[in-house]
């Protein structure tokens, strides 16, 4: 598992998710993230043992999983103290670790590769997201899929406030990620009203992830 001693030039990040986002979390981002719940409720419908979250934040996603498929093995990866230990209060059910999801110990956490690696508004924070999605697709099991949910272009929304929407999600180390980085990692787009948001569907890769 990874320790900030591990990773110096990350403490940053780390500090600010510390200071930002905490019990709040929750309440702040309901109104913005849109298409989650739409996520979540497509994967309640797919078939599936182990499900581990990168970047789960307080736990709400993971609690809205179980309520609908109890019967599975869930887990998360947090670097934020506050909000982990908010997400083990939400999902005690789940097992939820210190680690970056660059180089989280899927394996170890779902007893195996798991069957579902899912990123709900977090991979647009994470420090190398390419990193993120090579090593989680390295993880998942062979039959498995990467699920991601995050900000899309936005090109279909006025320019004035787009400008000023990506200007406030940079405050919050938010940014929305290109369409090239999925498209190098195979990933099968959705794009939400507007291009607010995409969705994402990613397969495995079976060999060593190498820079094209």
């Amino acid at each position: 598992m990874s320790t900030t001693s591990e990773i110096p030039e990350r403490d940053p990040h780390r500090s600010f998710l510390d200071r930002f986002y905490g019990t709040a979390h929750d309440a702040t981002r309901r109104y913005h993230l849109f298409g989650r719940d739409r996520v979540l409720r497509d994967l309640a419908r797919q078939r599936w043992r182990t499900l581990v979250e990168a970047g789960c934040g307080t736990g709400r996603n993971l609690g809205v999983l179980h309520a609908l498929k109890p019967a599975r093995r869930y887990a998360g990866v947090e670097p934020s103290a506050p909000m982990r230990a908010r997400a083990l209060e939400q999902a005690p059910f789940a097992r939820i670790v210190d680690a970056l999801a660059e180089d989280a110990p899927y394996l170890a956490l779902a007893g195996g590769p798991p069957d579902r690696i899912l990123f709900s508004y977090s991979l647009s924070m994470i420090g190398d997201p390419d990193q993120a999605l090579a090593h989680a697709r390295m993880s998942v099991g062979e039959r498995g899929q990467i699920v991601v949910v995050d900000f899309g272009d936005l090109g279909n929304i006025p320019r004035a406030f787009r400008r000023a929407f990506v200007r406030w999600l940079d405050a919050f180390h938010v940014c929305p990620l290109p369409a090239s980085l999925f498209a190098r990692h195979d990933a099968r787009l959705t794009p939400g009203p507007g291009g607010y948001y995409r969705v994402a569907t990613i397969p495995p890769i079976r060999q060593p992830f190498t820079d094209a």
